[in-house]
């Protein structure tokens, strides 16, 4: 038993969590862990220990990473791993669904500790507080959250993340107050957007509020913009979550030709992105969800009707 040897555990450690073996991982950081305990070396045993348990929690190991936190109970703690262990129940409640405990958590921790914080570091709790409120439907209580978390990364240079955590609070305000999420979005998008990535969040997020608000035209704009900005990133997921979305709003809108047309463009563009198969496997789910919301002889009508006006044109 040496301290080599509980350095050696965390070595191998870092190695498999760079392979994504997070199991694994896990298991020798706990190893490290009852090592540096052996060696009354508190500090370092917390330490594997707090990665350990969020380690298991991303593995979807709940019940070994809520161990892994009892275990720490029995050390002394630095001020700073204690901070991180109570974080780290506040994220395992949030993992097990209980997001009004979780919201607790992050509450009282942001109390007793909100004020030492780095900005850059409370903007991300806050952002988790967000998470928290947002599954427990604490429409207000996050959208506050996520706005305040972009005021602290504007200010700290991270206007990305800041535009991305007031998409958020705009996203959850809907739920609310629907005209004030409007105006968050307005106010957001008066700005060109940085890039296509950015064009494609942004117009996801305004189509779902225009959809909540029941304006079903303009969330169609809204999504085809999405889409535009998602193909000018080339961005397969988000052209396929903004021309899915589309294409549901139009069967609503009685144009179900145009919705067709959403998705057979679809699967073009993402054969080009993607290739053909894995084109296929993305966009047949909505196709056969479509089929079944129009009935079988109706899609072949809109599906017919799509194909002879390609011709045409």
């Amino acid at each position: 038993m040496s301290a080599a040897q509980a350095a050696a555990l965390e070595s191998g450690a870092r190695q498999l969590l760079a392979q994504a073996d997070l199991s694994g991982a896990a298991t020798r950081l706990q190893e490290a862990a009852d090592l540096w305990r052996d060696l009354n070396s508190d500090h370092r045993a917390a330490s594997c220990l707090l990665l350990a348990a969020s380690t298991w929690r991303l593995a979807g190991v709940l019940d070994a990473g809520t161990a892994v936190v009892e275990q720490a109970a029995a050390l002394t703690l630095s001020p700073e791993l204690a901070r991180g262990f109570e974080l780290e129940r506040a994220e395992q409640a949030l993992a097990r669904g209980h997001s009004a405990l979780a919201h607790a958590l992050m509450e009282a921790f942001l109390t007793r500790h909100g004020a030492q914080l780095e900005p850059l570091l409370r903007a991300q709790v806050l952002q988790r507080r967000a998470a928290a409120a947002t599954a427990a439907h604490y429409w207000p209580q996050a959208a506050a959250d996520f706005f305040a978390a972009a005021e602290l990364l504007q200010t700290g240079g991270h206007a990305a993340d800041a535009e991305a955590a007031r998409l958020a609070g705009a996203a959850v305000l809907v739920h609310w107050d629907s005209v004030a999420a409007e105006s968050a979005w307005d106010e957001l998008v008066a700005l060109p957007a940085s890039d296509g990535a950015a064009a494609a969040r942004r117009g996801l997020v305004g189509g779902q509020i225009a959809l909540l608000r029941g304006d079903l035209p303009v969330a169609v704009q809204r999504f085809d913009a999405a889409r535009q900005g998602a193909l000018d990133a080339r961005d397969a997921l988000s052209y396929l979550a903004a021309s899915t979305h589309a294409a549901d709003v139009l069967v609503e809108l009685d144009l179900a030709q145009q919705a067709y047309a959403r998705l057979a463009t679809a699967w073009a563009t993402l054969g080009d992105l993607l290739g053909r198969e894995a084109a296929a496997d993305l966009v047949r789910p909505p196709l056969l969800r479509l089929r079944e919301r129009l009935g079988a002889q109706a899609f072949a009508s809109v599906r017919e009707g799509y194909e002879a006006a390609r011709r045409r044109a």
